[in-house]
């Protein structure tokens, strides 16, 4: 099922068939859209960006490095900042709804924030690796935008001296 469905409200398998009893009778005590449930979804959507945005990071500093990997790189971190803003919302949302709640409710509460806790850092972990390449390597220009008064030896001659000169940044490090 993709995000599309379920953002749709295309029907699913009913989930009890895969629950325990507790687990079902905590589904029963919440609610199908619970305050609970939409933090589980904002921290999923958040966790997915995160592997597009690791994608794109682990595309730097690589021959894939380009200006349009770095804008597509930019919207993903602008469209995770978004998330994390939402799903933070929901989920003092969620503690707030549910502080007279019962013990197993506030458990899964507390399982919710750590888990967005970890992505959080993950995602630190990812904007400093990206940020460290983004400083360390330029982007190749695609050979179609130099101007045509370029040779093809000078376009070569030129990408060896950025490339030892991105060595010469790296050893300085």
């Amino acid at each position: 099922m993709s995000f599309q469905d379920l953002e749709a409200g295309f029907a699913r398998p009913h989930p009890s068939n895969y629950l325990n009893s507790s687990q079902q009778k905590l589904r029963q005590e919440i609610g199908d859209t619970s305050p609970s449930q939409s933090v589980a979804a904002g921290i999923f959507k958040l966790r997915t960006a995160l592997l597009a945005f690791d994608r794109l990071v682990n595309s730097l500093a690589t021959p894939k490095d380009t200006f349009e990997l770095r804008d597509k790189l930019h919207k993903t971190r602008l469209h995770i900042g978004q998330l994390v803003k939402e799903t933070s919302a929901k989920l003092r949302e969620a503690s707030e709804a549910d502080q007279d709640a019962e013990p197993l409710k506030k458990i899964a509460d507390a399982k919710l924030a750590k888990d967005f806790q970890a992505a959080l850092k993950d995602f630190q972990k990812a904007q400093r690796l990206a940020a460290e390449r983004e400083t360390a390597y330029t982007p190749s220009a695609p050979k179609e935008v130099l101007p045509s008064s370029y040779a093809a030896h000078e376009v070569e001659n030129n990408s060896s001296k950025s490339f030892e000169q991105q060595n010469l940044l790296v050893t300085k490090r």
